[in-house]
């Protein structure tokens, strides 16, 4: 049976098993653990940013396979990890039928009901507890029915601990790559507007016989075919340099990888990643390779790539 939820302040826990919801007008949304995982870790770690880059390894070897985004709440040196799956989370509110526009928040349980003092039942046939500081999803009969309460009256205020979901690790890697695909865009945009000067050059060139009187230009076959080469040699280069550009703008990273700084000069791009391991960036190296075969030669070093133009 739908549930109805009219107030725009309304807190509606939600799990996998819960039915179609119609909501009237905005709800904030507690996730029951069915949505996630949870890890208490003591890391030496000053700022949540900066412990978040042990996520990946923190769950290592224990989650089902994923498409995984992660969340850390820090309380002294103890840092508490959540994995989830927005591809997962989204498909599952969609088929709810709550509408994004509908959403004021999407919090875990974990951070929004650390007071509860009884049993709250999730669904039909489960409960959330609170054990030893974690709130736990069990089955129903395990736990006092007498106590056990239906709703979230006690919970009046949330906390600032909202996530964010981005459909996919596509979207999730466009995200991260967006300052990087800037600064390759004004790149392309400046060789772009070389390579036409270039060759606005070459045809004055060769179809205006006064130019070369005008600009006192070398006459002799052999002096103009030297600058034809090199004109030729500098179109061949800014060729290649745009299919490099479109050649990292289609890597396929997955959520966990990042680029974390490019650069380029002197024909050479130097391109940095956020990566777990060397076996990453072959990978990344043999994408690279078979987009662009023998116009550039690729050398690894670390977590880096350096692609030379040839």
């Amino acid at each position: 049976m739908a549930s109805i939820f009219q107030s725009n302040k309304v807190i509606g826990l939600i799990d996998k098993q819960t039915g179609v919801i119609k909501v009237e007008d905005k709800i904030n949304i507690i996730l029951t653990p069915s949505y996630y995982w949870v890890k208490r870790v003591f890391l030496d770690v000053k700022f949540t940013s900066a412990a978040l880059k042990y996520a990946p390894s923190i769950f290592e070897g224990m989650l089902p396979e994923g498409n995984y985004a992660y969340y850390a709440v820090k309380s002294d040196k103890e840092y508490l990890f959540f994995a989830y799956d927005p591809d997962e989370i989204i498909s599952s509110l969609q088929a709810k039928e709550i509408q994004t526009s509908q959403i004021s928040g999407i919090y875990f349980a974990q951070n929004e009901m650390m007071n509860i003092t009884v049993p709250i039942r999730c669904n039909e046939h489960d409960a959330l507890v609170l054990h030893k500081g974690t709130v736990v999803q069990l089955p129903a009969y395990l736990v006092d029915q007498t106590t056990m309460k239906q709703s979230l009256e006690d919970i009046t205020q949330l906390s600032k601990h909202k996530i964010v979901l981005h459909k996919s690790s596509i979207t999730h890697s466009m995200k991260e790559l967006t300052p990087v695909m800037v600064a390759i865009g004004a790149l392309i945009v400046l060789y772009a507007a070389q390579l036409f000067m270039n060759f606005n050059h070459k045809e004055e060139l060769t179809s205006q016989p006064s130019v070369f009187q005008e600009y006192k230009l070398p006459t002799t076959f052999m002096q103009n075919s030297s600058i034809e080469k090199k004109l030729h040699k500098a179109f061949t280069a800014q060729t290649t340099f745009r299919k490099v550009v479109f050649a990292l703008l289609k890597l396929p990273l997955s959520q966990r990888q990042g680029v974390e700084k490019l650069s380029y000069e002197k024909d050479s791009f130097s391109i940095r990643f956020d990566l777990q391991n060397e076996a990453e960036l072959k990978k990344i190296k043999q994408h690279l390779g078979q987009s662009l075969g023998e116009l550039v030669k690729i050398d690894l070093n670390k977590k880096s790539l350096k692609v030379k133009i040839k």
